[in-house]
C-alpha cells in the first residue's frame, strides 16, 4: 500500500515539530553537558577541572571525566547561555542517531530483506534501545556521538579515507578513551593504515593543549585526568552506587557483603574485597580474550563479510560498558550494534525459514533475546515504577541483560546463514 505524499510530508513535519519541542524542553534543563561547559570555564581560567565537584542542579554535583582537549574545544560555547549549547548538542545527537542506523545497515546485504523485514529490524532495535536513547538525550550525554564517531571512522577506512578516519577515531578516543578497543581490532583486521593514522592523531591531540596553556600545564592536566580514570583506582574495583551498571558494580556485589541502597542481600559469597577485585580483573581479562573467539585465527586478514565485521564490532562495543568502570545507564546505548545484529539475525532467519514452510529462529534464541529485553529495557521506572526500578538497579539487571547479549552473539554466527543456504540448496536438489 502506497502512502499519499502529502500525508507523508505532513507526518514528517509533525514528527519534526514534536522532536524539536522535546529537544527544546530538555535543553532548558541541566544535563551532564553542563559539567563539560563548567569544566571548559575552569580550563579557560587556567584551573584544573579534575577532582572538583561541579554543580549540575539542586543537590546534584558531578566530576568531569573527559579530556583536557575536549574542555578546551568547548570554551567558546561556555560563554553562551547553557540553553544554546545544550540545544545545539541535542540537535547534533539527533543527526548522529540517524547516521548510526545508516552506518549499521551498511554492514548488511540490502537485497536480503524486504522493506517489511527492514521495518521489523528497525522496530526491534528501537524497542530494545529506546530506554538508552532517551536517557542519553535527557542527560545530554556523549554516548551517541561516540558510537557514531567510531562507526563513521570505520566507514572512512573502508573507503580509503585514512586521514579523515584516523582524525575522527582519535578524537573520540581522546575525549572518552573507551573506543580505544578499536585500535587492536584494526591491527588484527589488517587495517594498518587506519590504526597508524589513529595513533598519530591521538598523539597530536594530546599535545595540542600545550600550544595554548604551555607544556607543564598540559602535563599537569593529563596527569590529573589519568588519576580520575585509572581503572586500577580502588573506587573503580568495587562500585556500590545504585546508578552504576557494569561488571565492576556486579561482581563485587556477588562476592562480598556490600550496601546497595536497599536492605536486600546480593552476595553469594563473603570474600575479602581484595579477592573480589582479583576475580573481577580475571573476568575482565577472560572477556577480552574471548574476543579471539569472534575474530577467529589467523590474524591480519580482512573479515569474511560485512556481517562478520558487524558481529565482531558488536562484541567490542558491548564489552565497553561491561569491563570499564563507572558506567551508567546511558553507556549501554553501545549495545545497539549487538541489538541490530541480533534483530537482523532473527528477522532474516524467520523470513528464510518461513519461505521454506519451517518454524522461525530457535526458541532458545528468542527466549534469551526477550529475557535480555526484559532485564535491560522493561526494568525502567516508566514501565515498572520507581520502587521496582530501584530493586532492578540494586541487583544490576541491566548488566545481566548485556551479558545475555554476549551469549547470543556467540550463538548467532553468520555461518548459520551459510549453512542454511547449503541446506536449502540440498533440499531443492533432492526434490528435483
Amino acid at each position: 500500500m502506497t502512502v499519499d505524499p502529502k500525508i507523508k510530508r505532513f507526518a514528517l513535519s509533525l514528527g519534526g515539530i514534536l522532536v524539536l519541542g522535546f529537544l527544546v524542553r530538555i535543553a532548558t534543563g541541566n544535563g551532564d553537558f553542563k559539567v563539560m561547559l563548567e569544566a571548559a570555564k575552569l580550563v579557560a581560567t587556567h584551573k584544573s577541572p579534575y577532582h572538583v565537584w561541579i554543580f549540575v542542579s539542586e543537590g546534584n554535583y558531578d566530576f568531569y571525566f573527559y579530556s583536557p582537549l575536549w574542555a578546551m574545544m568547548l570554551i567558546p560555547f561556555s560563554h553562551l547561555p547553557n540553553f544554546i549549547p545544550n540545544l545545539l548538542w541535542l540537535l547534533a545527537n539527533t543527526w548522529f542517531l540517524y547516521r548510526v542506523w545508516i552506518l549499521l545497515a551498511e554492514f548488511t546485504d540490502p537485497s536480503v530483506l524486504t522493506q517489511k523485514g527492514k521495518r521489523w529490524v528497525l522496530a526491534l532495535c528501537i524497542l530494545m534501545s529506546v530506554r538508552y536513547i532517551l536517557y542519553n538525550f535527557e542527560m545530554i550525554q556523549m554516548t551517541i556521538f561516540l558510537l557514531w564517531g567510531a562507526l563513521e571512522s570505520l566507514r572512512f577506512f573502508r573507503h580509503n579515507r585514512y586521514l579523515a578516519g584516523g582524525a575522527l577515531l582519535a578524537l573520540i578516543i581522546n575525549i572518552k578513551i573507551l573506543p580505544l578497543v578499536l585500535i587492536p581490532w584494526l591491527i588484527y583486521r589488517k587495517e594498518f593504515k587506519g590504526a597508524a593514522c589513529t595513533m598519530c592523531f591521538s598523539l597530536m591531540y594530546l599535545l595540542i593543549p600545550a600550544l595554548f596553556i604551555g607544556w607543564q600545564a598540559n602535563l599537569h592536566l593529563h596527569s590529573e585526568w589519568w588519576k580520575m580514570i585509572n581503572p586500577m583506582n580502588p573506587e573503580h574495583l568495587s562500585e556500590s552506587d545504585p546508578g552504576l551498571h557494569s561488571l565492576t558494580a556486579l561482581i563485587p556485589s556477588l562476592l562480598t557483603k556490600s550496601q546497595g541502597g536497599l536492605p536486600y542481600p546480593r552476595n553469594l559469597f563473603n570474600l575479602e574485597a581484595a579477592t573480589a577485585a582479583s576475580v573481577l580483573q580475571g573476568i575482565r581479562v577472560l572477556l577480552i580474550l574471548l574476543t579471539l573467539a569472534f575474530l577467529k585465527w589467523p590474524p591480519f586478514i580482512r573479515a569474511r563479510s560485512g556481517l562478520h565485521e558487524l558481529r565482531e564490532l558488536s562484541y567490542l562495543f558491548l564489552l565497553i560498558p561491561l569491563i570499564f568502570p563507572h558506567q551508567q545507564k546511558y553507556a549501554f546505548f553501545l549495545a545497539l550494534p549487538a541489538i541490530f545484529y541480533l534483530s537482523y539475525f532473527i528477522i532474516r532467519t524467520l523470513t528464510a525459514r518461513e519461505a521454506e514452510g519451517k518454524t522461525g529462529p530457535p526458541a532458545l534464541v528468542m527466549a534469551l533475546f526477550f529475557l535480555s529485553f526484559a532485564l535491560m529495557t522493561l526494568s525502567t521506572d516508566s514501565v515498572i515504577g520507581r520502587s521496582l526500578n530501584l530493586v532492578t538497579q540494586h541487583y544490576k539487571t541491566i548488566t545481566y541483560g548485556a551479558l545475555l547479549l554476549l551469549v547470543l552473539l556467540a550463538a548467532c554466527s553468520p555461518e548459520h546463514f551459510e549453512k542454511q543456504v547449503i541446506a536449502d540448496n540440498d533440499t531443492k536438489m533432492i526434490k528435483s
